[in-house]
């Protein structure tokens, strides 16, 4: 009876384990997904910088859906006007009397095993401080995927950003402003406006906050990015109302990249860090309408594009019972500057190779139904920027293979 105890109490705990493991991976391929649709969207939106101002507009008018979920939930009934900000203003809509516009809908676009719908609004933006009501046009781009990793759950990313005119400046002073028009790039800071600068009688205090500082892969731990793409997260305040900033960045605190209108609804920036290796510090200043500025504090990253040797030869030791199979794996050392662990991936049935566990040893032992086609394993090292090592080689389990 004991033993029946100790047994059952080890069972549910290792069944915990797992569920908890299972969640943990689905997790990290979610972030992935995600940062592919995010990626998509500003490369979109990047893209739309070198159409001609006066050519920004949607092929065909968008239809309003009336699924919640849907990213043209947000097009107002009679299809004249879009919400980008969900909060019940609608913005009208540009639609090319033509129809040979920018394309409303992409569907699909599939990025390894996640497919993707892309929807594309453009529209008309009133700016208080300019005369007219057609002062300056957003594109919103919304990208909705299924995360095969969470079960086919649906979900949506989307980005937006203001295109200008040459005539329109968004800024403070004239010297210190950018003008951003269509056609133009930006290699390090892709502008992410919605709202022009604005000034408050009297103010002389600069606006408050700061930024942090994640990977543009979104994969690895907090402080460390394999990549030199990293994502700038602001978050400022100001006494004056409603909130204007503007901000700026730099990778040695000399020289700054253009200037980027802080919006509240999409308060991430793209940044391209320095070449090399190592800790990267990133250096930001912010401004309101009134032009008072203030330096930000640096915030650093760890640069990290260097992957973990290839782990020791994978080995096994096998023992069947009644109809399950016991495997025990074992490995030589992985190395690497900031070393993580490693990653256990299997195949079942000749099916894609699947993540099924981390570890910081170098061995382990799971449990399964003998009667398998087919079950093969391979190992990784992997890095705390989320580099991953070339694969050990190949362990392969025939059907009943017990020995």
């Amino acid at each position: 009876m004991e033993v029946i105890a100790a047994v059952s109490i080890l069972a549910v705990a290792l069944l915990g384990l797992a569920s908890s493991m299972g969640m943990g991976l689905k997790s990290v391929a979610l972030g992935r997904q995600r940062q592919t649709a995010s990626e998509i969207a500003n490369a979109r939106i990047e893209h739309l910088r070198n159409v001609p101002y006066e050519s920004l507009e949607l092929d065909v008018a968008p239809v309003h859906d009336d699924d919640p979920e849907h990213p043209s939930h947000l097009v107002s009934a009679d299809g004249s006007g879009y919400d980008p900000s969900g909060t019940g203003v609608y913005e009208p809509l540009i639609v090319s009397a033509g129809g040979d516009g920018v394309p409303h809908i992409e569907d699909p676009v599939q990025v390894g095993e996640t497919v993707m719908e892309i929807y594309q609004y453009i529209t008309w933006v009133d700016d208080p401080g300019i005369p007219g009501t057609e002062d300056l046009r957003r594109v919103a781009v919304v990208v909705k995927f299924k995360a095969p990793a969470v079960d086919g759950t649906t979900h949506t990313l989307g980005v937006s950003s203001l295109f200008t005119p040459g005539t329109v400046t968004l800024g403070g002073e004239t010297d210190s402003s950018t003008t951003t028009t269509s056609g133009s790039t930006t290699t390090t800071v892709p502008s992410t406006t919605t709202t022009a600068p604005t000034t408050c009688a009297g103010d002389t205090s600069a606006p408050t906050g700061g930024f942090t500082i994640s990977s543009g892969t979104g994969v690895g731990d907090v402080g460390y990015t394999a990549s030199p793409n990293a994502t700038l997260h602001l978050t400022f305040g100001d006494d004056c109302a409603p909130l204007s900033a503007v901000a700026r960045f730099s990778n040695d605190g000399t020289t700054f990249g253009d200037d980027v209108v802080y919006d509240a609804l999409n308060p991430t920036v793209s940044w391209t860090l320095s070449s090399g290796d190592g800790t990267k510090t990133v250096y930001g200043r912010v401004r309101d309408g009134s032009g008072n500025e203030a330096d930000l504090t640096p915030q650093q990253i760890v640069l990290d594009t260097v992957a973990p040797t290839t782990p020791g030869t994978l080995a096994r030791t096998v023992s069947c019972a009644g109809s399950n199979r016991t495997v025990t794996l074992y490995w030589g050392l992985s190395t690497d500057t900031n070393f993580r662990g490693y990653r256990l991936y299997r195949s079942t049935n000749n099916e894609a190779f699947e993540a099924v566990g981390t570890f910081t040893g170098t061995t382990t032992s799971e449990t399964h139904a003998k009667k398998l086609d087919s079950v093969r394993y391979h190992v990784v090292g992997y890095d705390k920027a989320g580099n991953e090592s070339d694969a050990t080689n190949e362990i392969v389990l025939s059907k009943n293979q017990c020995s």
